[in-house]
C-alpha cells in the first residue's frame, strides 16, 4: 500500500508538470502561428481545442488513478480547485468589477468555507471514518427517508451549479468560437457529459488539482507584468493598493468632468453602495457554509491515514490555495476598471476604440450607448441618438458583461494574446473539469450510490448505462436552463452554495458535533432550510411582482420603492397590447425582482433565513423525537477514533 501510494505521489508529480508544460507549449505554438497569418478565429479555436484536451487529459487520469490523494498537498490542491470552481473563477472579477468592494462578499465567503472546512468539518468527518456526505448521513442517520432527503438535496444544489458551470464554459465558447451564447452553451454540455463519460462515476478528484498551477500561472503572469510595468512592484497584492487610489481618482476626475454617473458609480474603496450590510453579511454566510459541505469536496483525505490530522492537514492546504487564489481577482478587477476609466478620461474617439470593444460586443457582452458595440458606425449612431448627448464618450456610456471580464482582462490592459490565450485555456479547461463533480455527485445520488458502493469494474452494463443516461438527462437539463442566462454566472453559483447550505450545514454539522441530534431532526432541518430558500428564489425569480405584493408591508424597499413600482404596475395595466406593454412588464419585472425581499434580505442573502430556519427545525425535532438506535446515533464520530490529532 505504502509503495502504492508512493508510486502515485512521482506519477501525479509527473502529470502536473507535463500537463502545465502541455498548456503552454500550445498556447505558444498558437500565438507563433498568429504572428505568421493564421487568421484569428482559427487561433481561438485552437485554443478552445487545447482546453478540451487538457480537461479530457484530466478525466482519463481521474478514471486511470481512482480512489483519494496520495498526499496533502494535492488534496489541497484538488479541494482549492473543486470549491472555488470555473464559475467562481471566471465571474470573480467581473462581480468586484461591477459591485465595487462589495463583490469582495463573495470571495470572504469562499475563504470562510475553507477555514470552515479545516477546523470544524474535515477532521471531524475523518474522524467518523466517513468518506463522503452521504456517507456520514447512512451512517449517523439510518434509515430510507434520510437517505432520500439527502440525495434530493444533492441533487437540487449540484444541478444548480451545474447550471453555473455551463453558463461560464458557454460564454467562453462565445468568445472563441464566435458562435451564438446558447450554441456555445450546448457545445459546451456535450464537451462535459464527453469527459463525465471518461472520468466515470467515482474518478478521482484529486487530479482536478494539476489544474491549479496553470490557473494561478495563467492568472498571476499578466497581473505581475502589468504591477511591474505600472508600478515597479512585481507583486500584484501590493502593487493593488496604488491602481485602487489611482481608479478612485480618475472617478473623482470623470465625475467633476460630467463623464460619470455617480448613480451608476460602485466605488472600490467604498463599502455598501451595492449591498447593505446586512445583505454583504448574507452573502458571505451563505459561501462559508456551503462551500464547508459542497459534496464535491468531502472526504479528499491522504489514503495511508485517513485522521484527523491528515485531513485537517489537507484542508489547511486548501485554505492557504484558494486564499492566494482569491487575491488575484480583486487586483484584476482593479486593472481592468483603470483601464476603462483612463479610456474615458483620455477622451478616446469612437473611431479610436480598441479592437476588444467591438469583439465583445459582436458577441452581445459589451453595450456602449445602450446598444451592442459591433463596429464604429453603430456606437456613433447609439450616442447620437441619446438625448443628453455630449459628444464624447462618459463611463456608465459603456457597459460590459461582468461574466466577461476576466477573460477581456488582458485585452483591455494591451497585453499581448498569449496572456489571453493562456488564461483562456486554464480557465475553459477548469470549468469544464470541475462540471463533472457536481453532475457525478448527483448521478450518484439518483442511483443510490451515493456512499460510492459501486464501482465500474464491478458495475455491471445495465448500472453504467443507467449512470450515463442519467448523466445526460442532468446536462441535458441544465443547458436548457444555461442558455437562457437566468441571472449571472456569480448569482447562480452563489445560489448552488446556499442551497447546499441550508440543505446541509445544520444536519453536518450536528451528526459530527451533537450527540443528541435525531435522523427525524436532520430531516427536518433539510426540509425547513431548503423550503426557505426555494420560496425564497423561485418567489423573486420566477413570480417577482406577486411576490413583491405578497411581502410588501416588510419588503424593506422603502416609500420611494413602493412608490415606483405602482407607478410601474399602472403603466403596464395601461400600455396598449403589443411591444409597449412587453416592455412595460419587463420594466415591472425588473424592479421587483431587485426589490422583492424580507425585511430587505435579499434571495442571494436568503441563508440569512434558511439557516435559522434549519437550525430550529432540527433542535426542536430532535429534542421531542427519540433516537431509533443507541449505536446508530448516540455518537456522532465512531469510538474507534477517538483521538482528534490521530
Amino acid at each position: 500500500m505504502v509503495r502504492d501510494v508512493l508510486a502515485l505521489r512521482r506519477v501525479t508529480r509527473i502529470a502536473f508538470a507535463g500537463l502545465m508544460l502541455a498548456a503552454v507549449l500550445g498556447v505558444a505554438g498558437l500565438v507563433f502561428l498568429a504572428q505568421l497569418g493564421v487568421p484569428a478565429t482559427l487561433i481561438d479555436g485552437g485554443y478552445w481545442t487545447l482546453g478540451v484536451l487538457l480537461a479530457a487529459l484530466i478525466a482519463l487520469g481521474a478514471h486511470r488513478y481512482r480512489g483519494t490523494v496520495g498526499s496533502a498537498v494535492v488534496g489541497g490542491l484538488a479541494g482549492a480547485t473543486t470549491v472555488v470552481s470555473g464559475a467562481f473563477i471566471l465571474a470573480l472579477t467581473g462581480a468586484i468589477f461591477s459591485w465595487g468592494h462589495d463583490g469582495l462578499a463573495f470571495a470572504i465567503g469562499l475563504g470562510a468555507g475553507c477555514l470552515l472546512l479545516q477546523l470544524v468539518i474535515a477532521p471531524r468527518m475523518a474522524q467518523a471514518g466517513a468518506t463522503s456526505l452521504a456517507g456520514l448521513f447512512a451512517m449517523r442517520f439510518p434509515g430510507r427517508l434520510a437517505g432520500m432527503t439527502c440525495a434530493g438535496v444533492v441533487v437540487l444544489a449540484m444541478l444548480t451549479l451545474l447550471v453555473a458551470e455551463l453558463m461560464a464554459a458557454g460564454l467562453i465558447g462565445a468568445r472563441v468560437l464566435g458562435l451564438s451564447y446558447a450554441s456555445a452553451t450546448a457545445v459546451a454540455a456535450v464537451v462535459v457529459l464527453a469527459c463525465f463519460a471518461l472520468r466515470g462515476f467515482h474518478g478521482a478528484v484529486w487530479t482536478n488539482g494539476a489544474l491549479f498551477p496553470l490557473l494561478l500561472i495563467a492568472l498571476a503572469v499578466p497581473l505581475v507584468i502589468l504591477s511591474a510595468i505600472w508600478y515597479g512592484v512585481p507583486l500584484p497584492q501590493i502593487a493593488y493598493a496604488n491602481a485602487l487610489w489611482q481608479v478612485q481618482g480618475l472617478e473623482e476626475m470623470l465625475l467633476e468632468q460630467d463623464l460619470a454617473d455617480p448613480a451608476f458609480m460602485r466605488p472600490m474603496l467604498t463599502p455598501f453602495v451595492a449591498l447593505t450590510p446586512v445583505n454583504f453579511l448574507g452573502i458571505v454566510l451563505g459561501l462559508a457554509a456551503g462551500a464547508a459541505v459542497v459534496p464535491t469536496v468531502l472526504g479528499l483525505s491522504p489514503p495511508l491515514e485517513r485522521s484527523a490530522r491528515s485531513a485537517r492537514s489537507a484542508a489547511l492546504w486548501t485554505l492557504g490555495f484558494v486564499v492566494l487564489l482569491l487575491t488575484l481577482f480583486p487586483v484584476a478587477a482593479a486593472y481592468a476598471k483603470l483601464s476603462l476609466a483612463t479610456l474615458v478620461a483620455d477622451r478616446t474617439p469612437i473611431a479610436e476604440l480598441p479592437g476588444w470593444v467591438f469583439t465583445y460586443g459582436r458577441l452581445g457582452l459589451l453595450q456602449i450607448c445602450e446598444r451592442a458595440a459591433t463596429d464604429v458606425e453603430s456606437v456613433i449612431a447609439a450616442c447620437a441618438a441619446l438625448p443628453d448627448g455630449t459628444g464624447a464618450l462618459a463611463l456608465h456610456d459603456i457597459a460590459i458583461d461582468p461574466d466577461a471580464l476576466l477573460l477581456a482582462m488582458p485585452e483591455m490592459t494591451g497585453l499581448s494574446g498569449g496572456a489571453f490565450g493562456l488564461l483562456a485555456v486554464a480557465v475553459l479547461a477548469v470549468v469544464l473539469t470541475t462540471a463533472s463533480g457536481p453532475l457525478g455527485a448527483a448521478v450518484r445520488a439518483l442511483t443510490g450510490d451515493g456512499r460510492g458502493a459501486m464501482q465500474e469494474a464491478a458495475a455491471s452494463r445495465r448500472q453504467y448505462a443507467l449512470g450515463l443516461a442519467l448523466g445526460a438527462l442532468l446536462v441535458g437539463v441544465a443547458a436548457a436552463v444555461a442558455s437562457r442566462h437566468p441571472a449571472g454566472v456569480v448569482e447562480v453559483a452563489a445560489w448552488a452554495f446556499t442551497l447546499t447550505a441550508a440543505g446541509f450545514f445544520p444536519g453536518l454539522f450536528a451528526a459530527l458535533w451533537w450527540r443528541r441530534v435525531t435522523a427525524a431532526g436532520a430531516i427536518a432541518g433539510m426540509f425547513a432550510g431548503l423550503a426557505v430558500v426555494l420560496v425564497y428564489l423561485v418567489g423573486t425569480q420566477q413570480f417577482p411582482v406577486q411576490f413583491y405584493e405578497a411581502q410588501e408591508a416588510i419588503s424593506g424597499s422603502g416609500a420611494s420603492g413602493d412608490e415606483y413600482f405602482v407607478e410601474l404596475k399602472e403603466a403596464w395595466l395601461e400600455a396598449a397590447p403589443g411591444e409597449m406593454k412587453d416592455i412595460a412588464r419587463a420594466a415591472l419585472d425588473a424592479h421587483a425582482r431587485s426589490a422583492a425581499s424580507l425585511w430587505g434580505i435579499g434571495n442571494l442573502a436568503a441563508a440569512l433565513l434558511a439557516l435559522p430556519a434549519g437550525i430550529f427545525a432540527l433542535v426542536a425535532v430532535s429534542l421531542l423525537t427519540r433516537a431509533r438506535s443507541v449505536s446508530a446515533e448516540a455518537e456522532p464520530i465512531s469510538p474507534q477514533r477517538a483521538n482528534l490529532g490521530a
